[in-house]
């Protein structure tokens, strides 16, 4: 089969592979489309190359587990590797537990959007438990963990959802709903019931001033490249709040659970609750083109590749 890889130049390239072999609880999907994500960026970079890319998948069941878990031979399905099987190829092996059905009038490319931000962003908004009513804060809240944390924390029944933009300019890349504003960082006016957090360093720093008593702050990603500090006293200051760090890896570690939250986030979209905003679909052969993009910072809204 052919798959993507990194190159020694730094680029990457469409190679042929052998297939994957799954084990006795892995499904092997043939691969239609798949998600660009952050990760994918740095997983080129971490790696020595050749290495194979992607989290997120969306394709056909060609192959059921051999335990009897999981679909059946012919479903459309959604997956999520976690990290250990890539899925910019055109067969990908992921266990049973990491994959859902694909509703009737979901696409395969917002299906392919929806892994690896979903399940990240339904964590984040989770770590702040009963939400109805709180005020919540997303920081980079425009990124594909943002867009899908801010309409969950409305569908939980958030009062009111902040997200938090890099410049005024960049509120238009937010979902235009009722209940979700943007501001900048130094507009932000807390307090606030749940902060998630996906910056780190100096936004997560002032996120932590506004959190309210008995608040949460999840901290989800540390993309900045300065070091968040946690103000003097700031236990004392605001009693009762916790700051969390938050992994999907760690709730994904229960049977079932990948299944259950993929098949909710699945459903959401194909009923237009809930939109991964899409706006560029592109052929495989394009995905160094769109790294590249998203790098530089290029990129509104999600990118998902073809594969052929």
């Amino acid at each position: 089969m052919r798959a993507i890889s990194t190159t020694p130049q730094g680029g990457v390239e469409i190679i042929e592979v052998a297939d994957p072999q799954p084990t006795p609880h892995q499904v092997v999907i043939a691969a239609t489309a798949a998600s660009i994500a952050r990760g994918d960026l740095n997983t080129s970079r971490l790696r020595p190359p050749p290495s194979l890319l992607g989290l997120d998948v969306a394709g056909v069941v060609v192959r059921a587990a051999a335990d009897g878990s999981g679909p059946a031979e012919g479903t459309r399905v959604l997956g999520y590797s976690a990290g250990n099987a890539p899925t910019w190829a055109q067969r990908v092996a992921l266990d049973t537990d990491l994959v859902a059905p694909v509703p009737d009038g979901l696409s395969d490319e917002t299906a392919a959007a929806l892994p690896n931000s979903g399940l990240a962003a339904f964590d984040g908004v989770a770590a702040g438990g009963f939400l109805l009513g709180a005020r919540v804060l997303i920081t980079g809240a425009t990124g594909g963990v943002g867009i899908l944390a801010a309409q969950l924390a409305l569908l939980a029944g958030a009062a009111s959802v902040t997200g938090q933009v890099s410049s005024p300019a960049r509120a238009s890349a937010l979902p235009r709903l009722d209940g979700l504003t943007a501001a900048t960082l130094d507009e932000l006016q807390g307090p606030f019931d749940l902060i998630v957090d996906l910056i780190g360093g100096d936004v997560l720093t002032r996120a932590l001033s506004l959190v309210a008593e008995g608040g949460t702050v999840a901290s989800l990603s540390q993309t900045a490249d300065e070091t968040a500090t946690v103000p003097r006293f700031w236990f004392a200051t605001h009693p009762g709040a916790r700051l969390i760090g938050v992994d999907n890896r760690v709730a994904l570690r229960v049977p079932g659970v990948g299944t259950r939250h993929l098949t909710l986030l699945a459903q959401l979209a194909a009923s237009g609750q809930l939109d991964p905003m899409v706006s560029t679909v592109a052929p495989w052969d394009q995905a160094g083109d769109l790294m590249a993009k998203m790098d530089r910072r290029e990129l509104s809204g999600r990118a998902v590749i073809r594969i052929a």
